[in-house]
């Protein structure tokens, strides 16, 4: 990302933060990325008439957003994404904790109508509601941010490109990152969300970077529920609902992404990276690498 803006903030009610905000704006899209620490709720006033399909990640904290005609807040908490359509917006984004990390894209005519598909069924609603010019949501709730997609975030902060290079490869990832999002909102179609307690989202961020930080180290349920102050059920359960994958399916989404970068950035070996990752023969990991991501290892390496 590119343009880093911080400054204090201050809104219309005199409630003031300290915001750090980076823009990029190709063809077609604008995407942000910020990094707030605040005293007290921020609220800031929004009003357009443009039509909109608007990404948005809540990396941390809280941030809601309403119309000024009503008072039902959409509301993303600590590691949730949501997909949406607007014909326009006149109302109101807030963010709501001490710190809050968010990235965002909003999409324009024609750009999103390029994603247009009705492959899936969450799609075919979304895209039914964009076309009558309704507001439209890929799904009913809040869905929770996976490393994938988290991955393919930290590519475009990451983005080393310049010219039409630069649109090209926003274009792909912001297309890679829909449809990771109508995946998602497909497999978990129609399913409730647990509600966690508040008490225990801290901990389990906390257990998720135990993961981290011990990804090489040998790791157990119970080990990690320990450190984190949880029993194993509340790590299992809320684990799956905050982050969106089990325990070990995180644990081998590091595993694998690291493997990917180490093959990328080095000049490591397909076997070094198997033995890296703990696997004794390369073949096994190949396999595995294959399953994750589509490709073979040594295709990055040719």
């Amino acid at each position: 990302m590119s343009e880093v803006d911080k400054a204090e903030y201050a809104d219309y009610l005199g409630n003031t933060g300290i915001m750090n905000f980076s823009e990029v704006k190709i063809n077609g899209a604008d995407i942000f990325s910020g990094n707030s620490r605040l005293e007290h709720e921020i609220t800031m006033r929004e009003q357009t008439e443009t039509p909109t399909l608007n990404m948005y990640f809540s990396i941390q904290g809280i941030s809601s957003a309403w119309e000024a005609d009503s008072k039902d807040k959409y509301v993303l908490k600590d590691n949730q994404h949501a997909a949406t359509f607007a014909p326009g917006f006149d109302g109101y984004y807030a963010l709501s904790s001490p710190e809050v990390r968010n990235f965002g894209i909003a999409l324009y005519e024609p750009f999103f109508s390029r994603l247009y598909s009705t492959d899936l069924e969450c799609l075919k609603r979304f895209w039914d509601k964009v076309s009558a010019g309704k507001i439209a949501d890929i799904s009913e709730h809040a869905l929770p941010i996976t490393p994938k997609q988290q991955s393919v975030i930290n590519d475009m902060h990451q983005c080393v490109y310049t010219g039409n290079m630069k649109q090209l490869f926003y274009e792909s990832k912001i297309t890679e990152l829909f449809l990771l999002q109508a995946e998602q909102a497909e497999a978990l179609n129609g399913l409730k969300p647990i509600k966690i307690e508040s008490r225990n989202i801290d901990k389990l961020h906390a257990a998720r970077l135990y993961i981290q930080k011990h990804m090489f180290d040998p790791l157990s349920l119970s080990g990690i529920a320990r450190d984190a102050g949880l029993n194993e059920f509340i790590l299992k359960k809320g684990f799956k609902e905050l982050f969106g994958l089990t325990v070990f399916g995180y644990l081998n989404e590091l595993k694998m992404n690291y493997a990917r970068q180490m093959l990328l950035e080095s000049q490591c070996t397909v076997y070094e990276a198997a033995y890296t990752m703990g696997y004794n023969e390369p073949y096994n990991f190949s396999k595995a690498f294959k399953k994750h991501f589509g490709y073979l290892p040594g295709e990055l390496k040719k």
